[in-house]
């Protein structure tokens, strides 16, 4: 048995907030942050985001409301109602609480009947973790209508005004580049799909052919992190005597190492390697990878590495992405992704699929393999 997306939603908060305007919604911090903002901007080729703040930095719709939208956008579209789902998974970075678990959350705000529910913490593999604890369920009988969700909430962390106590890097108040310029990668939004035991009935559904999720947590130090002024366990946030002494330190930033991103691209072509290697996919046979990358310079250095390896990667025109125009949604971008390609009539049956989603955090790689069928092909 397997599992079948048979349906993928989508909420993007507000409308798309160009290069030019993102300063009306965060605010500059420091006297370098045009600078660290024209630099990060040409970097990661980003265009367009959506931000769940407004220009006066109030949040306009919580997390759990934006995975809530794009959960309902899924159930309508699967030709099923909530109370045919018998399992809820969720994935988000920083949740709205702290506790309870995302999910209980989501679950309480969506309606429904009593299920079972599974949070997933962590980055970008928060909703993939999610999406295989589903896909795993539903495979070996335990369920058999699945929602997932995961979703984003990453501008009201980057407001300027939680940059004030922060203890700054240099004389003239500028702050550290590693949590400067993670205020231009990162934006807000929601994606949910529907799985089932079996097929939607009209229309084309995506066969889970199966999913790998590595951690190489063991190959190096944290790379981005949040909670903590190194990114290390022995003294977070909790540890200082107070908030104020939490946020001199920057343990309530967001921060990212870059020099450790090359490891990251590692990482991603070694697992790319090693799962070649065992068969598990023919890149000539991919009609689409769907990749969440942060940046188009971290695209430029994954093709990089497999042309240095002379490795078979999918094909250019294969690629896709809609990093330019929604912004980096972490956890919730390769569903945005699915969901653009399921309904912009891309995908048609017999596509097969390999989605890409590396996680910088402490450095993990999922991988997914997808196969597009119909309900009567299933049966036949």
């Amino acid at each position: 048995m397997t599992s079948y997306i048979v349906s993928t939603g989508r909420f993007l908060p507000g409308s798309p907030v160009s290069n030019e305007e993102i300063d009306e919604y965060l605010g500059a911090v420091g006297p370098n942050s045009a600078l660290v903002r024209d630099q990060t901007l040409l970097n990661n080729g980003i265009k367009t985001r959506y931000y769940a703040i407004d220009r006066q930095q109030r949040t306009v719709v919580s997390s759990t409301d934006m995975a809530v939208n794009a959960s309902r956008e899924a159930i309508g579209r699967a030709g099923v109602t909530i109370d045919d789902v018998d399992l809820i998974a969720c994935g988000t970075t920083i949740p709205d609480l702290m506790a309870p678990g995302f999910a209980s959350m989501v679950h309480g705000d969506l309606g429904g009947p009593a299920c079972e529910i599974v949070t997933a913490g962590g980055l970008c593999n928060a909703g993939m973790t999610a999406l295989k604890a589903a896909h795993h369920q539903i495979t070996v009988g335990e369920k058999h209508t699945a929602l997932v969700a995961a979703a984003e909430f990453q501008s009201r962390t980057f407001k300027n005004t939680r940059y004030n106590g922060v203890a700054p890097v240099s004389g003239d108040g500028a702050m550290a580049l590693e949590m400067a310029f993670m205020r231009y990668m990162l934006s807000d939004g929601a994606g949910a799909m529907v799985l089932r035991d079996r097929p939607a009935v009209n229309g084309t559904s995506l066969r889970v052919d199966w999913i790998s999720l590595t951690s190489f947590a063991n190959t190096g130090p944290t790379c981005m992190h949040f909670g903590s002024e190194s990114g290390e366990t022995r003294q977070s946030w909790l540890d200082y005597p107070d908030a104020t002494a939490a946020t001199a330190a920057g343990a309530l930033v967001m921060r990212q190492n870059l020099a450790l991103l090359p490891h990251l691209v590692k990482c991603g072509v070694d697992e790319y390697e090693r799962l070649l290697a065992e068969g598990r996919f023919d890149p000539s046979a991919i009609r689409w990878f769907p990749a969440h990358y942060s940046s188009e310079k971290m695209k430029e250095m994954v093709l990089t590495q497999l042309r240095r390896r002379q490795v078979d990667g999918p094909p250019l025109d294969t690629w896709f992405s809609n990093l330019q125009q929604v912004g980096n949604i972490g956890c919730a971008a390769i569903f945005v992704i699915l969901d653009e390609l399921m309904t912009s009539g891309l995908v048609s049956p017999g596509d097969k699929l390999l989605c890409m989603v590396p996680e910088s955090g402490r450095f993990s790689i999922a991988f997914m393999h997808l196969t597009a069928v119909t309900n009567d092909e299933v049966r036949t």
